[in-house]
């Protein structure tokens, strides 16, 4: 552990007068320490020792994610029109996909349709001219993509397991290249149709299916796929945006301001073919210039041209960021819920060791983290995707740019093999402060009633405070590492990028050549030459480049925080739990015959055993007290009958049947305990008692309320079994919150019913009458008691006295009074000592 060196600081509380001023003193002391660059850090050796995982581990961490976005990118299928239940698992979605040719078997959903349609649409583009074979190697190169994708429908059906998902993702990359090629590369809307023909076509696999069911045509249409649909709408307005930032920077740049002719692509694109010039180096040559009226037709069509481009992009650019919350949100509460689930099922050894702030803050706020790599994921894959295009474009006006713009990558990937385990490690350390300070805080929650009957709130509030500047100093560290990481990349990429436009500014004033100047050509910008347009091109995607890998450097510092988050998650989701049913467990039939201890041993840690050899027997209709001085074992004998441990040697059985050959929630649905801390909760009286089994009648209740004796308080409380009740019980007594517990056991009507310290806080009348309903209740039923009340143990049916984990008296209370120098005769004289004299003389 780390100290933070105010352990050793006595704060002064003096009263009278001073008193101000000291206050104000301490003020000033906590404010230093809350400053780590004026007080004291909280200095810790772990926190300055890199992390030895490489980039493989941590993609690793964020990769397994994945089974958490699956079910947003695959959805589910609902069937047209719909029939049975509300769409079919993801799970179920997934294996049906044909593995054969399932338009031959009868009743088997397929996709069939898909390879024939997908091949006649590709016909008709040499058919009807879309894309007309050997005329441009452009249209070819599109029309042999359009094959591969027919290919690659026809193989689909026939593929299986991670061969269909490597075909299905060779499709969709190469729909969408081909898409693009087709916008930016070949001139005339015809081949952008004809692709997107054929891409919708291939899309119908993903889609639509069908089956043949008893002659009758059925379809189904996979829906919910929202990560899907959201990442399709980003790539189009993505897509949008960059033709109107390119085409209405050359349209304004060159033909606006210089009255330079249009290209031909923007010209018939705008319907006045006239004003083109033509696509090669010398095209602006010898072409007049345009004239102010025609410019001033271009300045209204530019207009007109931005105000289409923003209605288009506007709803998109407000829908998408509320649709990813939507999206997020989801895959948090799936996380979260696997999660708790999860939590509840460790063992109690597991809950033992852990502060509960610390499961709180898991389960909170490092899970969030989840939703913080989709973002990312998301956010770094439109870098990438700008950050090629730009070097792309860069490299196509000149190669100098294209390698200036690829050094920005190299140097802050070398930056980053320098901060990134540096950042893990700090991460981690903060993750783990300000989940002690949650703990803290609830700890300080919890014990508010003992903190104020002691007067203790000063002390707590020193420790709170302690705990807080660590948190915040750790924090502070995070961030501070964080901005250093952020003002070098900004560094590296702005002196990259002076030096790219001094070299830029030369080259448009000397009108150099273009390097790809075919390429420029082909896609119909003017860019043959070096000019203002090139010039504020090549500067606009050369700051992109270089905000793209600052901005990607940002995004892989985030994600060492949020791997280290997410591991602490995955942290608790690989821990199997101690207790868990077999695969061939069976439910637990009716209790019949007997429950049986047979040389039981266990320990919570090696080495310091709790229970030692213990055996003994329990039949219906009986009552076993369990006694003993504190320490010996009780309650970790009655857990291992829940099932909340194994025993470590030894078996215990009921009629018959080992408790390990069970299932774990069978047994525990048979089994109904109060336990000594009676936990109530802050809803109303009926839903307290109806705990764990809410759909238990108010009849039901009421009658569970009876044999816990709490009846009469019920009927007196102003809203009956509707009173709701305060956090925790609050305004009851401890003899109220007792009987409460009790009824809630008993509303289970299980045949196996543990009770720890049943009658602690009851009088003597309420504690006889208690007994002997639980008497009468209990026929046929195993009730075990763990007690100190002589009173109560002398009810029972057998009596097993504990002391060291060993059972050292078995026998009735009549039975073991007779022992002479027994131990439970002792026990039951120094209980009768302390309460009467005359009745310890009775005994003896």
């Amino acid at each position: 552990m780390c100290g933070d060196g105010t352990d050793s600081v006595a704060l002064p509380n003096p009263r009278g007068i001073g008193h101000r001023n000291v206050e104000s003193s301490i003020a000033a002391q906590d404010q230093a320490r809350a400053l780590p660059f004026l007080g004291d850090e909280d200095d810790c050796e772990d926190a300055e020792r890199p992390d030895e995982r490489g980039f493989v581990a941590i993609v690793g961490i964020l990769v397994r994610t994945w089974p958490y976005l699956l079910p947003l990118v695959a959805g589910y299928w609902r069937e047209i029109p719909r029939r049975g239940p509300a769409g079919e698992g993801v799970a179920g979605a997934i294996d049906e996909l044909p593995s054969g040719n399932a338009a031959d078997a009868e009743g088997a959903w397929s996709f069939g349709h898909v390879p024939p349609l997908v091949t006649a649409l590709t016909a008709l583009g040499p058919l009807f001219g879309l894309l007309p074979a050997g005329v441009e190697w452009t249209t070819d190169l599109l029309l042999a993509a359009t094959v591969g994708m027919t290919a690659l429908t026809w193989a689909l059906p026939r593929a299986k397991g991670r061969v269909y998902v490597a075909l299905s993702l060779a499709l969709a990359l190469l729909g969408s290249a081909a898409f693009l090629f087709a916008v930016f590369a070949v001139p005339g809307l015809a081949d952008n149709v004809q692709v997107g023909l054929v891409a919708a076509g291939c899309a119908g696999v993903w889609v639509l299916q069908y089956r043949v069911d008893g002659g009758r045509l059925r379809l189904r249409v996979r829906l919910g796929s929202h990560l899907a649909y959201y990442f399709a709408l980003l790539w189009a307005s993505t897509l949008l945006s960059m033709v109107v930032a390119l085409f209405s920077v050359d349209l304004i740049s060159q033909s606006i301001l210089q009255a330079k002719p249009l290209t031909p692509f923007l010209a018939d694109f705008l319907g006045q073919p006239e004003l083109a010039g033509a696509a090669d180096a010398n095209a602006n040559v010898d072409l007049a210039p345009l004239t102010a009226e025609q410019r001033i037709d271009l300045t209204w069509a530019y207009a007109a041209f931005m105000v289409f481009g923003w209605l288009i992009l506007v709803p998109s650019m407000l829908f998408l960021p509320y649709y990813y919350i939507f999206i997020m949100q989801r895959v948090n509460q799936e996380l979260r819920m696997a999660l708790l689930q999860r939590w509840h099922r460790l063992s109690l050894r597991y809950h033992s060791n852990h502060r509960v702030g610390d499961s709180v803050y898991r389960i909170y706020q490092d899970s969030a983290q989840v939703t913080a790599v989709v973002g990312t994921g998301v956010q770094a894959l439109q870098l990438l995707i700008a950050y090629a295009v730009g070097v792309a474009f860069l490299t196509g006006l000149d190669p100098i740019l294209g390698a200036m713009a690829l050094s920005v990558a190299l140097l802050a990937m070398l930056w980053g093999r320098w901060y990134s385990p540096r950042m893990r490690v700090k991460s981690l350390v903060a993750r783990q402060r300000n989940s002690d300070f949650t703990s803290r805080v609830q700890e300080t929650f919890a014990a508010v009633r003992i903190i104020k009957a002691h007067g203790a709130g000063e002390a707590e509030q020193r420790r709170l405070e302690r705990d807080s500047v660590r948190a915040f100093n750790a924090s502070f560290r995070v961030r501070s590492l964080a901005a250093i990481v952020g003002i070098v990349a900004f560094s590296m990429a702005a002196g990259v990028l002076l030096v790219a436009q001094f070299l830029m500014a030369i080259w448009a004033q000397g009108e150099r050549e273009t390097f790809a100047t075919v390429l420029v050509g082909l896609v119909g910008l003017s860019y043959l030459r070096w000019n203002l347009s090139a010039y504020q091109s090549g500067q606009e995607q050369l700051g992109m480049a270089s905000v793209s890998v600052r901005e990607l450097v940002d995004a892989w510092t985030q994600a060492q925080d949020m791997a280290m988050g997410l591991d602490r998650v995955f942290h608790i989701l690989d821990i199997e739990p101690d207790v868990r049913s077999r695969a061939d467990a069976v439910p637990l039939r009716p209790f019949r015959r007997e429950i049986r201890f047979d040389s039981v041993s266990f320990a919570y840690e090696p080495g310091r055993p709790v229970l030692r050899d213990v055996s003994f027997q329990a039949r219906p209709g009986t009552v076993t007290a369990i006694v003993g001085p504190t320490g010996s074992g009780k309650s970790s004998l009655m857990s291992l009958l829940s099932r909340l441990f194994d025993p470590d040697a030894g078996s215990i059985a009921i009629d018959g049947v080992d408790l390990r050959q069970l299932q774990v929630d069978s047994l525990r649905d048979n089994v109904a305990v109060a336990l000594q801390e009676n936990v109530l909760f802050g809803v109303s009286v009926r839903d307290n008692i109806r705990y764990v089994v809410p759909e238990a009648s108010d009849e039901q209740v009421l009658a569970a309320a009876r044999v816990a004796c709490v009846d009469e308080y019920i009927a007196s409380l102003p809203e009956g079994l509707d009173t709701v009740l305060s956090d925790r019980g609050g305004k009851l007594s401890t003899g109220q919150r007792q009987r409460l517990s009790i009824a809630r056991a008993v509303v289970k009507d299980a045949p196996i019913l543990i009770l720890d310290e049943p009658t602690a806080a009851l009088d003597a009348h309420t504690e006889h009458r208690l007994l002997e309903r639980l008497a009468a209740w209990g026929e046929g039923r195993a009730i075990f008691l763990i007690t100190h009340r002589i009173s109560t143990i002398a009810r029972a049916d057998r009596i097993l006295y504990l002391d060291q984990g060993r059972i050292v008296e078995n026998g009735s209370h009549d039975e073991l009074l007779r022992v002479e120098g027994g131990r439970y005769r002792r026990f039951v004289q120094a209980e009768a000592r302390l309460s009467t004299p005359r009745a310890a003389e009775g005994v003896a």
